[in-house]
């Protein structure tokens, strides 16, 4: 089963969009930097290759990790919340 020239094509264009989606957090996030590089010009520069370079741009990584963790567990904390009520308001209990 192969896709036609138009699949293909569309496939394309979602996934530019896609990936364009994800560097625009990133871009963003670039340009608060430089504001911050700007307002802080006599600190001293930290090299390229630092692993405080590394670390700044895998804060990024963690934080949106986290902030998924805190997502789904509160969904399923909430979840259980509903599942009590129901089960305390209809009196249904396996014993």
């Amino acid at each position: 089963m192969s896709l036609t020239p138009a699949e293909e094509a569309r496939a394309a264009e979602l996934e530019a969009q896609i990936v364009a989606a994800e560097r625009e957090p990133e871009s963003t996030a670039g340009r608060a930097r430089e504001r911050g590089r700007r307002q802080d010009e006599g600190v001293a520069r930290v090299r390229p290759g630092s692993i405080a370079v590394r670390a700044s741009e895998e804060y990024a990584y963690v934080s949106r990790d986290v902030r998924r963790i805190v997502v789904i567990g509160g969904s399923l904390v909430a979840v259980l919340i509903g599942l009590w009520a129901v089960t305390q308001a209809t009196n249904l209990t396996p014993f």
